[in-house]
């Protein structure tokens, strides 16, 4: 197999972000992230990514400039990995992705009736589904402004498959 063309150069910022951007474990990793997620055995389980790839994606997102490592044990030594601005600034594009999947990604009656998770605006407490301005107080939503939690859709599915 080619290997595939280094954009990090590139005048295209589209073919830029798809450089760090166009890999599914940078994706999850992210997703995980925003969700307050900070130490990597919890990251690396709920990814159910391998331990090998969530060490390099997260050295990746370290060497970007997207998350900082802070110490949060010293003996022994552990590390929490923490947005950066730049990294928390990706949370839109997370967002739209998440929007564009709740249209476009499933087939007819795959979700349960329902998206995956529920959003809610921390502010007000209502249920923003995909909205980006919320639809209880007309706030531009935004990183730290949602609170994520499984929707019924999920509960039903995850029960569904568990029994």
């Amino acid at each position: 197999m080619p290997k595939r063309a280094d954009l990090s150069d590139t005048f295209c910022p589209v073919g830029r972000s798809a450089e760090l951007l166009g890999d599914r474990a940078v994706l999850l990793i992210l997703r995980d992230l925003f969700f307050g997620r900070r130490r990597f055995e919890a990251i690396a389980a709920n990814t159910g990514l391998g331990p090998q790839l969530v060490s390099a994606r997260l050295k990746l997102l370290e060497k970007e400039g997207v998350v900082e490592r802070h110490a949060y044990q010293a003996k022994p030594l552990r590390h929490e990995y923490r947005l950066t601005d730049k990294g928390k600034d990706l949370f839109d594009v997370l967002y739209a992705m998440r929007g564009w999947a709740e249209r476009w990604a499933y087939r007819d009656g795959e979700t349960g009736g329902g998206p995956a998770m529920r959003y809610l605006h921390r502010a007000c407490g209502t249920d923003v589904g995909t909205a980006t301005i919320c639809p209880g107080c007309g706030a531009l939503l935004g990183y730290g402004d949602l609170k994520g939690e499984p929707s019924p859709a999920l509960k039903a599915e995850q029960a569904a498959r568990a029994g």
